[in-house]
């Protein structure tokens, strides 16, 4: 797939339909609903500047606002994360009634967007982790696996 296609699949994206809450209890709903995630491989992203996958954040956001305008919604949350461990960049919208993001882990509220696709863009295992460098993370007792916090970036 070159640079244009991939693009030309985003606009689906950007355009698909949001889950509005009502209600608190609507969490795992707009969680179910709202969640979307990118992929690419090794070579596309290296294609890609973090403006260019910034600015379909942007055609993302402006469409969401423009649903929660007709829907008479305020406000709701958008938060972005990149998932290591799939290679994908994650992101949902939430009902701003929510007093904290629904991740089980520790999480680390980062300013700028543009640091979690960088992180996106700069992973060497889009095409997947090799075989020989999982194994040698098997070996790894759970005493010697640091946790660190995911970085999340959140507006409303």
């Amino acid at each position: 797939m070159n640079k244009e296609v991939f693009l030309k699949e985003l606009d689906e994206i950007v355009e698909d339909k949001m889950f509005i809450g009502n209600d608190i209890d609507d969490l795992e709903e707009e969680i179910s609903q709202n969640t979307w995630s990118i992929s690419m491989s090794q070579q596309l992203a290296s294609e890609f500047t973090v403006g260019e996958i910034g600015n379909f954040f942007c055609n993302v956001i402006t469409n969401r606002t423009e649903q929660m305008t007709k829907a008479d919604c305020n406000r709701m949350l958008f938060y972005v994360w990149f998932d290591w461990r799939s290679g994908r960049l994650r992101f949902n919208f939430i009902s701003d009634i929510h007093t904290k993001l629904p991740f089980k882990c520790e999480i680390e509220t980062v300013e700028n967007i543009d640091s979690i696709i960088n992180v996106f863009l700069k992973y060497q295992y889009h095409d997947g982790i090799p075989f020989e460098e999982a194994r040698d993370e098997d070996k790894q007792t759970v005493e010697n696996i640091k946790v660190n916090s995911l970085n999340v970036f959140c507006t409303n």
